[in-house]
């Protein structure tokens, strides 16, 4: 006979390990960081592009794009639970036919976003059973905080953080989201202070980096096609005060969008970027 595990309106078949599946790639992420390996996650190839650690478990199954999961291959084995967000709601209707769904993510709750990444850390624990990994995780996540709030107490200038939309044009982070919870917890200042979106970004013009001329530029990679070989003509950009005076650094990809271990990542990496070694 077969057992469940029971939560609040929700009963998942008990396996030796249940078989929890993501469409979001925080939600992926997360389930990774506490130790369990996904039934499967939709679009590994652009996760490997974008968020690209913790790496995907090489027997967990693509389940199509996040947007349009493969609801063949999901009706023919089901996972025991698919943890949806708000993102791809509309698909969830379709989906409950087929197994259980838990609407978990962090940039829908109305809080900010440590809280509300703290919340989605636990919510996936209690699913997974691995709450005391998630406080681990939270314990670890504080550390690497701290430690950075030291590491960074002398970077005396402002910084952008910037991912570039195309040759002309940056989101860049500020208020809201995960780099809003770096700057917070750090010395750091961000030399961002107008609107962004629900996300924590807006979408501006490269020349607006020239607002706050002092200041540092970090660009998260990837770049998309072709814009890092055409920067090197851009003679907006190559006027820029920071790209004249060499205030510009370059960090692997970091899903902004995610989890407790991307926070860790883009902490570390901005350490690395900014303090001398």
């Amino acid at each position: 006979m077969a057992a469940f595990l029971w939560l609040p309106g929700l009963a998942i078949a008990a396996h030796a390990t249940p078989r929890i599946a993501a469409t979001d790639w925080g939600a992926a992420e997360t389930l990774i960081a506490l130790g369990v390996t996904p039934y499967a996650v939709a679009d590994i190839p652009n996760y490997n592009a974008w968020v690209q650690s913790p790496a995907i478990p090489p027997e967990t199954l693509n389940m199509g794009l996040r947007d349009q999961p493969n609801l063949e291959l999901l009706a023919q084995a089901p996972p025991d639970l698919l943890i949806s967000s708000s993102l791809f709601a509309r698909d969830n209707a379709r989906l409950e036919r087929m197994m259980p769904v838990r609407l978990i993510d962090n940039f829908s709750s109305g809080q900010p976003y440590y809280d509300a990444t703290l919340a989605m850390t636990r919510d996936i624990a209690q699913l997974s059973g691995t709450s005391g990994r998630a406080e681990s995780l939270i314990a670890q996540t504080d550390r690497v905080l701290a430690s950075a709030a030291r590491a960074l107490k002398n970077v005396d200038a402002p910084v952008y953080i910037v991912q570039f939309s195309d040759a002309l044009h940056v989101r860049v982070f500020g208020r809201g989201g995960m780099v809003d919870t770096l700057l917070s917890r750090t010395p750091l200042t961000s030399a961002w202070t107008g609107p962004t979106s629900a996300w924590g970004f807006a979408s501006i013009p490269i020349d607006r980096l020239a607002d706050r001329p002092e200041a540092y530029i970090v660009i998260i990679k990837p770049f998309p096609r072709a814009v890092d070989s055409a920067l090197r003509d851009n003679r907006v950009w190559q006027h820029l005060p920071a790209v004249r005076e060499g205030r510009v650094r370059e960090i692997e990809p970091v899903w902004l969008f995610g989890g407790l271990l991307s926070l860790q990542r883009l902490t570390e990496s901005v350490v690395r970027a900014l303090v001398p070694h």
